[in-house]
């Protein structure tokens, strides 16, 4: 798969890796699209009290945030106040070197280059996150952010990290967390400005932010593990794995070659970003949330938060091995192609024979090793008569003619 830049986003991109995508001033938050939405469709002069009210809402949000969640280059975890600082500065300074140009300031996925990418960049501040260990509807670990920035996102506009310190990538993840959590407690808030036409008091606050995090108090325990181990990768299990693929129905929207949505258009729904989403095309190799075999793992078992991928949990509670089957057979299917390709690269540049024509040398090889071998063994039973093995038989038996020994010696 490959990831679709227009010819205005490369150039950008170009020109932000040259300079180190390094911003010269600390950006500020914007208000979010609901919060901006209060004042939409609101005429300011016929309906002026109406308008001015929903302004002083606007602004009494914005107080709000700055209050519990800082500014951007300052920022507050949101009901956690014991967070290092200083992790937190570390974290907004890689954030805003290599992260605000795809996923914005404010963290949305509005940043100056997300309109040219394909997949967009993620929005963190609506709470999901597709590649975690955790459970369906669970909220991430904070490992979880911490592995997709080292993995990086195949296929997409997301790079890895690699090269990151281990304490270099926990700020950032520290970072977006933060982010995750101002924009959760924009998002309610703009909510119920518009239900109620007023703020909850500060003890109100309180309780509509102990209400958002109650979600992520405890995610670190719900790692999801493997129902049974995993057992031994062999054909059989490869083809097993492939009739569940099947019997489950996940060719639907994968294809029965596997190549998912990129080929023959198949519609698969939106997913929690608004975004039309697409099958993977398994048989690329390249697994978004990670290739090991507990990954894939997981995305069967649990499916994929934010996308039309469903948990098959209840399926296989019976059958655990059967998971690890599909697991296979999707292994397999992503090595097949690399395999193929290789090979057709090794058989272009001649470093390889041709699969049909080595085919019929060994085929000629083999025929003609068995017609030796009777020849051989037609002969010895003639030796064995007292008979004289004819030339060509000799010959093809490995032996010398009277005739050739003439030759020879002459």
């Amino acid at each position: 798969m490959q990831i679709r830049l227009t010819p205005f986003a490369a150039l950008v991109l170009a020109a932000l890796v040259a300079s180190g995508c390094r911003q010269s001033e600390p950006s500020e938050f914007t208000a979010s699209r609901q919060v901006a939405a209060l004042t939409e469709g609101i005429d300011p002069k016929e309906e002026k009290e109406d308008f001015d009210l929903m302004v002083e809402l606007q602004q009494d949000v914005a107080k709000v945030l700055a209050e519990r969640c800082g500014t951007s280059d300052v920022i507050k975890v949101l009901g956690n106040p014991h967070v290092d600082q200083d992790q937190l500065k570390r974290g907004y300074v890689l954030y805003a070197d290599y992260c605000t140009q795809c996923h914005g300031v404010n963290g949305d996925g509005n940043g100056p280059l997300a309109a040219h990418l394909n997949p967009r960049p993620r929005n963190y501040t609506a709470g999901v996150f597709k590649f975690v260990a955790t459970d369906n509807g669970v909220p991430p670990r904070k490992a979880d952010i911490v592995a997709t920035l080292r993995r990086g996102v195949t296929g997409t506009s997301m790079p890895s990290f690699k090269d990151f310190s281990q304490e270099d990538l926990e700020a950032v993840a520290e970072y977006v967390f933060a982010l995750t959590f101002r924009g959760l407690l924009e998002s309610r808030l703009a909510q119920i400005a518009y239900d109620d036409e007023e703020l909850p008091d500060d003890e109100g606050i309180d309780e509509v932010v102990a209400e958002l995090l109650e979600p992520w108090v405890g995610a670190s325990e719900q790692v999801v593990m493997p129902l049974s181990p995993m057992p031994r990768m062999s054909a059989e299990t490869i083809a097993h794995g492939k009739e569940l693929f099947v019997k489950y129905s996940c060719n639907k929207c994968h294809g029965d070659d596997g190549r998912g949505g990129s080929v023959g258009n198949v519609e698969v729904g939106k997913d929690a970003w608004g975004y039309e989403a697409a099958a993977a095309d398994l048989t690329s190799g390249m697994f978004r949330g990670g290739g090991r075999p507990i990954d894939l793992y997981r995305r069967v078992l649990v499916g994929i938060n934010g996308a039309p991928m469903p948990s098959r949990r209840v399926e296989f509670e019976s059958d655990p091995d059967g998971i690890w089957h599909i697991v296979h057979f999707l292994k397999d299917v992503g090595e097949k192609r690399r395999r193929e390709t290789v090979e057709a690269t090794l058989t272009g540049l001649g470093r390889l024979k041709p699969k049909v024509e080595s085919a019929e040398k060994d085929e000629a090889a083999a025929t003609a090793e068995t017609e030796d071998a009777a020849a051989a063994e037609a002969d010895r039973a003639a030796a064995d008569d007292g008979e004289e093995p004819a030339a060509d038989d000799a010959e093809a038996a490995g032996e010398e003619t009277p005739a050739a020994e003439e030759t020879t010696e002459s």
